[in-house]
């Protein structure tokens, strides 16, 4: 009798031990299912409401289709985005330009392309880094590297705004500032896009930075190696030349 009771009430606490296992590890998150891809309206990198999606977010989702995953892409104002892919675990953030101040805050999982910044101006005239340091204002967006070279470079007469384009270049058109300074492929593609028919000066490149697909440094590291594997797909089987050509003139 004791021997019966016994062995019924070990079964039980085996039964018990085995059900609460299997709940738990129903109950816990796949690797990857809680990933976050962020971007914010940069074009022509990544476009919110538009004809294109911009070219970044054409390659984002591009490996997430053959992932199988599918995952949407959130748009956010860019210091928001940045802020959540800082602070946050299993953030994909795009388009983050690598300089030396953020190396430390992020995985540079994927290079995509490389960036020109350079001065925009609608009255004729060519900057350089001392021509600009004495104009009236210099549109420059928030928490961005182009922001941050120009602080770094003594300039105090920056006009911050929080988006790339189109407000800098309203503020040009009506004479608000002087010049814009931003990568010579955004600028390009919004004067396109806000039928711009003012002529247009660009100056020479200020300096270059590489643009990343980047992961927050918490992240799943087979995840990683999965967009680090399709995106050498992507690369060899053509379909970034294509997608690229869409936006660039001298596309990589």
């Amino acid at each position: 009798m004791h021997a019966t009771l016994l062995a019924c009430l070990l079964n039980l606490i085996a039964c018990g031990i085995v059900s609460a296992s299997s709940t738990a590890q129903s109950s816990a998150p796949a690797e990857g299912s809680n990933i976050t891809l962020v971007t914010a309206h940069l074009l022509p990198f990544s476009i919110q409401e538009g004809r294109q999606q911009g070219f970044m977010v054409e390659l984002v989702r591009e490996i997430e289709r053959r992932l199988g995953t599918n995952r949407p892409v959130r748009f956010l104002p860019w210091p928001r985005a940045y802020r959540n892919a800082l602070v946050s675990p299993n953030h994909v953030i795009f388009p983050l330009a690598r300089t030396p101040e953020r190396e430390a805050d992020f995985d540079w999982a994927i290079k995509v392309a490389p960036l020109t910044p350079v001065f925009v101006t609608l009255n004729g005239r060519q900057l350089d880094l001392d021509s600009a340091r004495q104009q009236g204002a210099i549109a420059v967006q928030q928490n961005s590297p182009f922001e941050q070279y120009l602080r770094q470079h003594g300039f105090t007469n920056l006009i911050i705004t929080t988006s790339a384009a189109p407000i800098p270049i309203r503020m040009l058109r009506a004479g608000r500032v002087d010049a814009w300074f931003t990568a010579r492929d955004l600028a390009s593609y919004s004067m396109r896009e806000q039928f711009v028919t003012e002529p247009i000066t660009y100056s020479e490149p200020v300096f270059s930075v590489d643009i990343y697909i980047a992961f927050s440094r918490a992240f799943p590291a087979e995840l990683k190696q999965a967009y680090l594997d399709t995106f050498a797909q992507i690369k060899t089987d053509g379909t970034f030349t294509r997608i690229m050509g869409d936006y660039l003139t001298n596309a990589p």
